[in-house]
């Protein structure tokens, strides 16, 4: 039963080195990453629904506090 595991783990080693070698991916970690730049819309909005989310859960607080 634990050399099955094994074997397996084995086996998938061995096709994500195969998959990372017909993708040309050998150093995988080294693949440069850019953040992204968001307008002042998204950011604008991403703000929005911070504070949604805040007072959505303060007023079900307060909701659940009258019910009990």
């Amino acid at each position: 039963m634990v050399t099955e595991g094994k074997e397996n783990e084995s086996d998938l080693e061995k096709e994500l080195e195969e998959f990372l070698k017909s993708e040309e991916l050998d150093e995988y970690d080294k693949i440069p990453v850019e953040r992204v730049k968001l307008s002042r819309g998204v950011k604008a909005v991403f703000w929005f629904l911070r504070i949604y989310i805040a007072l959505m859960v303060v007023l079900v607080v307060i909701g659940f506090s009258h019910v009990i």
